[in-house]
């Protein structure tokens, strides 16, 4: 049952710090560093930040808090279950709402992918990103062959919006596609 107050699916900054707690224990106070210190500030470093994410963490069952073997201090680990929800966030396809709306989380996750086992995963990601990229970027397309051009050269749907300026051309494209 979901409690008040829970969210049902981690966060960005939730998914940042697994990343973070994935190779290594870290303290709540360590973590803040790297957010200070790091691009990650851009998620927010503040204690009233960081120390509700990891409770969310805690809760969510993806991180637990515990006495560190080597120097005895409480730090947070990543959780099996938390390793496989990280794993299935940085490994899950991208899609065109990801370039549209989710730069900052793309970043996020190829900065992570060091984590994944040799450099297929790394590329796949990259070739799937360019792909998106060359569809979402809108093209300066005058007439509606400037666009064809760029639609025969994906393998992803293109919408030609930015050329349909009649019902004979949206007739066309209809029947092209």
């Amino acid at each position: 049952m979901k409690q008040p107050g829970i969210s049902l699916k981690p966060t960005l900054i939730d998914h940042a710090i697994l990343g973070l707690i994935s190779a290594r224990g870290m303290s709540g106070y360590g973590i803040r560093k790297v957010f200070e210190t790091t691009a990650m500030g851009n998620y927010g470093s503040s204690p009233g930040t960081i120390y509700p994410a990891l409770k969310r963490l805690q809760r969510l069952g993806l991180a637990e808090k515990r006495k560190s073997k080597e120097d005895g201090k409480n730090k947070f680990y990543i959780t099996p279950h938390g390793k496989k929800i990280f794993k299935s966030w940085l490994t899950r396809p991208l899609g065109l709402n990801d370039v549209a709306r989710k730069l900052d989380e793309i970043l996020l996750r190829f900065a992570f992918m060091d984590i994944l086992p040799g450099k297929k995963p790394k590329v796949l990601f990259l070739q799937s990103l360019s792909n998106l990229l060359s569809i979402y970027i809108e093209q300066p397309c005058t007439t509606y062959e400037e666009c064809r051009v760029v639609r025969d050269h994906s393998n992803h749907p293109f919408i030609l919006d930015e050329c349909i300026d009649g019902l004979n051309v949206l007739m066309r494209a209809y029947q092209d596609r």
